[in-house]
């Protein structure tokens, strides 16, 4: 199994956990706010779709180890859905999302990325009938457009902004496939566990992104090289270890004891690290327009939230795993 976190039990009369848990939220949310700089750092020295698959090479090797199901779901009349859900989620989302990124700051695709997706999945939910438009929705499209506008105002002005502005583009369309890919997985969820699913998911993506890579030349000799060095290698192996699988086991140990919406409460954290770390590791400027996107971007983030009641998550109705970013 992937829970590498294990559950602490308190001492009798002693109650630790909610303590721990507040601990475990902030080094969960550290970690996918670190992200960012750890794929500006691989991206920086290896071309985007080969750094993008080496991670999901690794990812899915560890996956289908641990989870025996991962080859299995490919078996029955879930395969078709597996193969277009993977597509959308890994190969479309992580090949458009590291392009973007040689041009966009880290810390505001972070920001893009980690805010939009609530808006994103609400949005999916909505089209597909599963949820119910209400006012909040629209507003946290209003503000999450708005967002949007204050961080490509500035940049459409000269022909590098104009060219990080297209790095941004590429980060929102990889911020939509994976919320389409994730709201066509629902029906999948029904017939597999979640980890199947993410196991089968990180085949399609290691596939998909290895031939992708072969396809536009970038799997040279040169360019594995460029990989076996430090900082590539340092990225790759946060991303694998640290991004994919601790903060990811922290995160279900959390919907367990909070739900959903306050385990995902990480997505107004995250984005401020992310912008943090980008101005310190990079020098990335933090100016008005990202202030006033950031703002009114998790503020739609806010909106978009589900808001159910709080109660312990079934181990049934664990999501799948959502790298964010990732």
């Amino acid at each position: 199994m992937l829970i590498v976190v294990s559950a602490v039990a308190p001492h009798p009369g002693l109650n630790l956990t909610m303590p721990i848990d507040y601990a475990l939220f902030a080094i969960m949310a550290m970690i996918w706010g670190l992200t960012w700089i750890a794929i500006k750092a691989g991206i920086t020295a290896v071309p985007p779709a080969l750094f993008a698959a080496a991670r999901y090479l690794l990812v899915a090797v560890v996956l289908v180890i641990t989870v025996k199901g991962s080859w299995l779901a490919f078996r029955g009349g879930a395969a078709p859905r597996l193969l277009v859900t993977g597509f959308f989620n890994n190969v479309a989302t992580y090949a458009l999302l590291f392009w973007g990124m040689q041009y966009a700051a880290s810390g505001v695709a972070g920001l893009v990325n980690l805010a939009l997706m609530p808006v994103a999945l609400y949005g999916f939910a909505i089209l597909f009938g599963d949820e119910r438009a209400r006012w909040r929705h629209a507003a946290a499209l209003v503000l999450g457009v708005a967002g949007l506008t204050a961080l490509f105002w500035q940049r459409s002005a000269t022909p590098e902004g104009l060219r990080e502005a297209q790095g941004l583009a590429a980060v929102v369309a990889a911020t939509l496939s994976y919320a389409l890919g994730s709201q066509l997985s629902r029906p999948l969820l029904r017939q597999l566990a979640p980890l199947e699913v993410t196991g089968a998911h990180a085949i399609v993506g290691a596939v998909g992104l290895t031939l992708l890579a072969l396809a536009s030349g970038e799997a040279t000799a040169a360019n594995f090289k460029a990989l076996a060095s430090p900082a590539p290698l340092l990225g790759l192996l946060f991303l694998v270890v640290l991004g994919t699988f601790v903060a990811y086991t922290i995160y279900l140990r959390l919907v367990h004891a909070w739900g959903a919406p306050r385990a995902g409460l990480y997505a107004f954290v995250s984005p401020v690290v992310a912008l943090i770390a980008g101005t310190v590791a990079f020098g990335e400027p933090l100016g008005l327009g990202e202030i006033v996107g950031a703002a009114a971007m998790l503020a739609g983030a806010a909106l978009a939230m589900p808001r159910p009641p709080l109660k312990i998550a079934s181990p049934g109705s664990l999501p799948h795993l959502d790298e964010r970013h990732r």
